[in-house]
């Protein structure tokens, strides 16, 4: 805390000259102009009524980013998990699926995005050199994005091609031997006709020790970083009529994973046998527009994905025959393999600009959907079991939006969504000398939407009031045992109020928002576990209910030249109702995942040319990290600095990540190792320092 109290008190001197006097203030600027893309209609966002954060390349490359993983904290009501070296999962309002190190569903709450390509529940390929902006849509998105947006969506927006000749390039060194760079390029490709066929083409390559060592190999880099992410746009412009964008993703990541310590050493593990994760990727997106009709354009989005995962660990984190705490009556080692395939199909109906269909729809879109998803995971246990399973679902839908205009000042929107969801399951395998060999099946017909009136108060003030209701469609679990007892479970269904206003002052010198809402959950899918080292039993079950309510604020206030003041707020209640999972009852508590409070400050000067710096604070309360357990992580409060210069198209950024070094958990792991149940913590990374240099054409 006393770190935080350091950090507000540079901001209140970094401001103080503000309120000297007048002749020290220069001339007020405007706000930026920021398109979200992530709904079905794209808007300005200061017309946009969903409680949504996005940041901007610009305030991106300041601070030094890297990967999403690093403005996660900075974004109201949004947590994350991962029983991998990377965030493999997504919370947003307490929302989503608690990462374990088995059985994780491939359809997660919170959908995450890039452009066109649905890279939901893989881990986040999260790299964000040469991106447009990132994009965080809270609450559930069920009426534009089905079945996997009950929590809320994240979409990455990439850097589009262009007419003209562009690029960058980037180098980065830091300590824990960080190494990264990437280039970018773009341009026409028809020398006579720019326009006609463009590109855009990037790489990123990250390497990177990792902060701990294994003092057991003497080795420090058993938690290494090594990803690759590259990335293909292509823009072809045949006639006035038709315009086609293409997409390619590459991503290659090879990590260690050797996470956690018996003896929960900040910086020291004691692992005989590291772990990894590795995970490639690909993908490719064809969106196909047409344009000739009076009344509507057609947009087709055709998308594949294919990954290839392993993830592995050393089962009791320890030394075979060492002391206590670093060994235990636990010595296996699990290796999980992982492919997965998913092909979807999109056709949408747009309307033109405002009509008068049927006397009162001023603007509406249709469209159809359908995926088809397939993933088989092998596990095997050195000691000697396997198993073997297949997760296949279908998905077909119809959706719909459209908006009456009362006036010039007031709309109602009405967002509808009808899908059929199907899924398979089948596990087989050996444990330990008995096989097994079943296989389970489930499908629902799913309905969501969202019924939103906005009211313009004035030009720049919008206030909002929606009924929304999401789904989150059943299924059965993966198992890891012989045992097929309850692993079906049903759908779910969430009810949320929620109302905002988002208005910009003081000469457009200000914008804010603030959302309050309130989430009734029917059946919510609630992930327990069973089991002791590496033998957990994962097992999704429905409760009875659960409520989530809270409010969102941003504020972004440019009070000089060249000088913004950024703050954001997550105020979060989850609780469930009591509940019986497997014939044990659950006591109602707070859900896992949800703090009360999140927070982040963020001082700017950012000038085109010269010095430039930021000063930001970001926070969390504590939370439980698990809905079957009683252990938190701890609450924290993280100092990130940088400062650099910018001359002509060079940019020089000297940043630090968590300044002050402040000791905190990434997250709490909790299970029997043969003493008992205990506590195994996932330090977060300690002081992060590099420097950055990037040139732009």
């Amino acid at each position: 805390m006393k770190h935080t109290i350091s950090a507000l008190a540079l901001l209140s001197i970094a401001t103080t000259p503000l309120f000297a006097g007048e002749s020290v203030v220069p001339a007020i600027p405007e706000l930026p102009v920021i398109i979200v893309t992530g709904e079905l209609w794209e808007s300005e966002l200061h017309n946009t009524t969903a409680s949504v954060t996005v940041l901007a390349e610009d305030a991106l490359e300041d601070k030094g980013v890297q990967h999403f993983e690093d403005v996660i904290n900075a974004i109201p009501n949004l947590t994350w998990t991962g029983g991998t070296s990377r965030p493999r999962y997504i919370q947003i309002r307490g929302i989503g699926e608690n990462s374990q190190f088995e059985g994780e569903t491939p359809d997660s709450s919170v959908r995450f995005l890039i452009d066109d390509l649905d890279l939901t529940g893989l881990g986040t390929v999260g790299n964000l050199f040469d991106v447009q902006q990132v994009e965080v849509l809270r609450g559930p998105q069920a009426g534009a994005f089905g079945a996997n947006a009950a929590g809320g969506v994240v979409r990455i927006v990439t850097n589009e091609p262009t007419r003209y000749w562009s690029g960058q390039a980037e180098a980065t060194v830091g300590n824990d031997d960080l190494r990264a760079g990437g280039v970018a390029v773009g341009g026409p490709l028809l020398k006579n006709d720019p326009e006609q066929l463009t590109f855009r083409l990037s790489a990123h390559q990250l390497l990177q020790n990792g902060f701990r060592e294994n003092e057991y190999l003497d080795n420090d880099d058993t938690n290494e970083r090594d990803q690759l992410t590259t990335r293909l746009k292509l823009r072809w412009l045949p006639n006035e009529d038709w315009s086609f964008d293409g997409q390619l993703i590459y991503s290659e990541i090879n990590n260690g994973y050797d996470e956690f310590t018996l003896n929960n050493h900040r910086t020291e593990t004691y692992s005989d046998e590291p772990g990894r994760d590795e995970q490639d990727t690909f993908g490719g997106s064809l969106r196909a527009t047409w344009t000739a009709l009076d009344a509507i354009d057609v947009v087709g989005v055709t998308s594949y994905t294919t990954t290839d995962s392993l993830y592995s660990f050393d089962g009791d984190w320890g030394v075979e025959g060492a002391p206590a705490p670093l060994t235990s009556f636990y010595t296996d080692f699990l290796t999980l393999d992982r492919e997965r395939d998913v092909i979807s199909q999109e056709v949408r109906f747009n309307s033109k600009a405002k009509q008068d269909a049927f006397g009162f729809i001023d603007r509406w879109t249709i469209g159809v959907y359908a995926q088809a998803l397939d993933e088989e995971s092998y596990a095997v246990w050195d000691s000697g079991a396997i198993w073997d399973t297949g997760y296949d679902s279908e998905t077909v839908a119809l959706f719909g939006q459209a908006t009456h205009e009362f006036n010039d000042r007031t709309r109602l929107k009405l967002q509808l969504r009808l899908e059929y969801y199907e899924v398979d399951v089948a596990a087989s395998g050996d444990f330990y000398g008995t096989p097994f060999d079943y296989g389970l099946d489930s499908s629902d017909t799913l309905w969501g939407g969202n019924i939103t009136l906005e009211h313009d108060l004035s030009d720049a003030a919008q206030v909002h009031v929606a009924l929304i209701r999401g789904y989150k469609a059943g299924g059965a679990s993966t198992p890891n045992f012989t045992d097929a007892r309850d692993i079906t479970y049903d759908s779910e269904t969430l009810w949320t109020i929620e109302s905002g206003l988002r208005s910009s002052f003081f000469d457009d010198s200000v914008d804010a928002s603030v959302t309050v809402f309130y989430t009734y959950r029917e059946d919510p899918q609630f992930r327990d576990s069973e089991g002791s080292g590496s033998f957990f039993d994962y097992i999704t079950t429905n409760g009875d209910s659960a409520k989530h309510y809270g409010l969102e604020g941003q504020a972004t206030w440019f009070f000089a030249s060249n000088w913004s003041l950024g703050t954001t707020l997550g105020l979060l209640e989850a609780q469930r109702s009591d509940y019986t999972a497997r014939g044990v009852s659950i006591n109602s508590r707070d859900l896992a995942n949800a703090p009360n409070y999140t927070y982040s400050a963020r001082l700017d000067y950012s000038p085109a040319e010269g010095l430039f710096g930021s000063l930001e604070v970001v926070g969390s309360d504590e939370y439980y990290e698990s809905n079957s357990h009683t252990e938190k992580r701890n609450a924290f409060a993280v100092v990130n600095a940088s400062i650099g210069y910018r001359y002509e198209n060079w940019t020089f950024t000297l940043w630090s990540k968590n300044l002050f070094d402040e000791e905190y958990e990434d997250r709490v792991f909790f299970f029997d190792n043969g003493a008992g149940d205990q506590r195994y913590e996932a330090p977060a990374a300690p002081r992060t320092f590099g420097v950055t240099a990037n040139y732009s054409w």
